[in-house]
């Protein structure tokens, strides 16, 4: 990238700063470091806390010490997501950014922008002298892995209760509630292990190229699961042919929508599946939203030595067949809000067997404990152990707050143009800091970013510079 052609430079300059250091989920202390290390630079306080949170004071600008203080916040650590055919370390190896135009993005990877942008806009203001009241910003970690690191967080010494989540995706548009949501993990005893019956012949099959993206933001769009659509194939398959599975994984990430699913199993008659495979997926195909239309389903001739048996086969098929994907009801209250969905989202081997991920989300609590007994009935019929972790809680829709006036009045001075403020079904941290803060008026607010927690993920540089320059007269006005 060339900063040179990009102004304001430093709101690029640090996020590209941030993209050259390692911070998948769980894996933030150098970019913890970095965050608390320019923060004492530029003459802020700034403490980290157990969980690798940090907290950065910053005193008002004169004129602004009397006005209510106001938090910034958002997290550190992004979904680690690349192509089959790209070679990247998410461990050690930095995003690598392309711009194109007005598109910035990575190479075969995901690009970070959630919560990249977050972080370099915070370092920016801290970093500048636009007039603010008095701002405590927070960058948290492990919000993708189950929002891990606000829940640690011990919010009884702030002193703000106006915050600006800025952990959204769309201009003009401000977030002011969320869903709620829960991670469900099953493990499903795979039993003895046996060898591949003689003459059966052993196949990978595999479902690809398919778009993906963010398991809530994007579930309304119709776009399908690897795991799902795979499970739906064999089923059909298995009414030609014996089928054994010998492995299978499909997903990597319990908040994105799987886009593939490899399985290698054995088949009694070769033809047959194969000829069902193809009649089913023709079905699909028939089906699919544009997103999807790159859906690659293949089978290859294999070798392998060993197989579960036909029983604990048809089992898992079943079991992943009847598990719930996509959208499961809309919002009785807001228009065009999914309420309640659920995310099959990872299949990987396990010590007995195999593990698999679902991720279910609502806004009504009643509808997410449903999901969540629902789960544990389809894995109580197939022998598999349920338990759930990493449940948090949605954000409340409250009507007009000052908060929410200042966005609208700013957006319209600045743009002339009237902004919007809506419910998301994605799940944000200002749930989990709501709890802690009753009292907290707060929005949340972004750039424009396409297809988050995928590959494709891409943002728009001139959106994000509209961003900048709508945060800072927030805080002028605040």
């Amino acid at each position: 990238m060339n900063y040179n052609e990009l102004k304001p430079e430093k709101i690029f300059s640090y996020f590209k700063q941030l993209s050259d250091i390692p911070r998948g989920s769980g894996n933030e202390e150098a970019a913890a470091k970095f965050v608390y290390e320019t923060a004492l630079r530029l003459g802020h306080e700034a403490v980290v806390d157990d969980a690798n949170n940090v907290l950065v004071t910053a005193k008002a600008t004169p004129g602004y010490e009397d006005h209510p203080a106001v938090m910034l916040q958002g997290h550190l650590d992004m979904v680690c997501e690349a192509n089959r055919d790209t070679v990247h370390d998410f461990f050690n190896d930095p995003i690598r950014l392309i711009l194109d135009g007005d598109i910035l993005r990575a190479d075969g990877t995901t690009l970070g922008a959630d919560n990249g942008v977050a972080v370099a806009l915070m370092l920016s203001v801290l970093d500048s002298d636009i007039p603010h009241p008095a701002l405590e910003c927070l960058f948290t970690t492990d919000e993708e892995n189950g929002l891990t690191g606000m829940r640690a967080f011990d919010a009884s010494g702030l002193r703000s209760r106006l915050m600006i989540n800025l952990d959204s995706a769309g201009e003009g548009i401000a977030t002011v509630s969320c869903a709620g949501g829960v991670r469900c993990h099953m493990d499903m005893p795979a039993g003895e292990r046996t060898a591949v019956p003689v003459d059966w012949k052993v196949l990978d099959f595999s479902v690809s190229g398919l778009f993906g993206g963010h398991s809530g933001e994007d579930i309304h769009l119709g776009r399908i699961g690897a795991i799902s659509t795979a499970a739906r194939i064999l089923h059909a398959a298995s009414k030609a042919s014996a089928l054994r599975i010998c492995s299978i994984e499909g997903g990597s990430r319990d908040n994105a929508i799987p886009r593939e699913c490899f399985v290698t199993l054995a088949v009694s008659d070769a033809d047959a599946f194969t000829a069902a495979v193809r009649e089913t997926e023709a079905k699909i195909r028939g089906e699919l939203v544009e997103d999807d239309e790159n859906m690659n389903v293949k089978i290859v001739v294999r070798s392998a030595d060993t197989c579960v048996s036909e029983e604990k086969t048809t089992a898992l098929i079943s079991l992943l067949r009847s598990l719930p994907h996509g959208v499961h009801g809309m919002s009785r209250t807001v228009e065009d809000l999914v309420e309640t969905s659920s995310n099959l989202a990872v299949i990987r081997p396990s010590g007995s067997g195999w593990e698999i991920v679902v991720t279910p989300r609502s806004s009504v609590e009643s509808r997410l404990d449903d999901m969540q007994e629902r789960l544990e009935c389809a894995g109580a019929l197939v022998g598999a152990k349920v338990w759930h972790v990493n449940r948090y809680p949605g954000w409340d829709y409250t009507v007009g707050s000052p908060l929410q006036q200042l966005y609208l009045n700013c957006y319209k001075e600045l743009f002339g143009a009237e902004a919007k403020v809506c419910g998301i079904h994605a799940g944000l941290e200002c749930g989990l800091l709501k709890g802690k803060l009753p009292d907290m008026d707060m929005i949340s607010i972004g750039p424009d970013i396409r297809n988050l927690h995928s590959p494709d993920e891409t943002m728009s540089v001139s959106s994000y510079v509209r961003l900048w320059d709508l945060l800072c007269l927030m805080l002028r006005k605040a």
